[in-house]
């Protein structure tokens, strides 16, 4: 059974509270967190791109830790920016 990596592309609303949503970030139960970054994208506006490995056969896994990710406070907004099997 291969895995999936999929990067995601996170805006929050609060970026005085971005090291605290990393943290948060970090604690993904349903994927394992390969790398988080904060990338500034300009002003003093930062977004964080996330490596979420994922099991490639489970169904509706995607939408589990988009779900979750979701659910963070702070989070405005999640796209998925690339998805490749390992």
């Amino acid at each position: 059974m291969g895995k999936t990596i999929i990067v995601f592309k996170v805006k929050c609303e609060d970026m005085e509270k971005l090291d605290e949503t990393v943290e948060k970030i970090k604690q993904l139960k349903s994927g394992e967190v390969k790398d988080v970054k904060k990338i500034p994208i300009g002003f003093g506006i930062q977004e964080i791109k996330i490596a979420v490995l994922i099991p490639e056969k489970q169904d509706q896994i995607l939408d589990q830790v988009q779900d979750e990710i979701r659910q963070i406070p702070n989070i405005e907004d999640l796209e998925v920016e690339a998805m490749t099997l390992l």
